[in-house]
């Protein structure tokens, strides 16, 4: 059987341009719309993170859960979408751990958190730890420690919300650290755990000491003036 190589190319060739074009496209869309979500998640990280560094303790410590764990309170921008309590089945150590669970269409976030004076502190290296489960957790979960001074302004601040510290999906249990300064200015020392977004958590073995400044800080403190702005400094 006779037949055109010229008739039979165009065809498969016209197909394969088509299907390429039509991958490039969606690559390029897809590409797209990734990096439109890294955005998005990125700037819900940076406003999480800078309400959490003013934001002020719920009035009172119950917030009307009666399970809350005693010498708790509640916090976030919506603590009212999540439930808070404390758990005697599901635990790392000990007879109970405690929980956060979000209600239906709840909004970011809600966290557990306590606070005491600073006094004893200042001037010294403090390290919290805690071990985080969660399960089905479309958002993420994260200790965090702060420092305020008398006047309600952050003096220093960290939480484990980076991509690969924040604890999300569904796992076992996770151990977690943040290590900052207080400075003499601190009138008080604020710290806790959050849930952002659908899902539950529990925290276990949550623990603050002091440590010796052979142990890193988990973030740099603000400078006290600005460098490199001719960028000659090497990386």
């Amino acid at each position: 059987m006779d037949f055109s190589l010229s008739g039979f190319a165009g065809p498969v060739f016209g197909g394969v341009a088509v299907a390429l074009v039509t991958f490039l496209s969606t690559r390029t869309r897809t590409r797209a719309e990734a990096r439109k979500l890294d955005a998005e998640a990125e700037r819900a990280r940076a406003e999480t993170t800078r309400i959490l560094a003013e934001v002020q303790l719920s009035p009172t410590s119950s917030g009307g859960w009666e399970d809350l764990p005693k010498g708790w309170g509640t916090t976030g921008t919506n603590p009212n979408d999540y439930d808070f309590g404390v758990d005697r089945d599901v635990h790392r150590t000990g007879v109970a751990s405690a929980f956060i669970r979000s209600c239906v269409g709840a909004r970011p976030f809600g966290s557990l958190v306590q606070s005491f004076r600073a006094d004893d502190y200042w001037g010294k290296r403090v390290r919290m730890t805690a071990t985080l489960r969660s399960k089905d957790t479309r958002g993420y979960v994260t200790i965090w420690l702060r420092a305020d001074d008398s006047g309600g302004r952050g003096v220093a601040f960290d939480n484990t919300q980076a991509p690969d510290k924040r604890v999300s999906g569904t796992t076992g249990w996770l151990d977690r650290s943040v290590v900052v300064d207080i400075p003499d200015s601190a009138h008080k020392i604020l710290f806790g755990v959050i849930l952002a977004g659908e899902g539950s958590a529990w925290v276990d073995e949550v623990k603050l000491e002091v440590v010796g400044t052979n142990v890193p800080r988990t973030t740099e403190p603000l400078r006290l003036r600005p460098i490199n702005m001719d960028f000659s400094m090497e990386t």
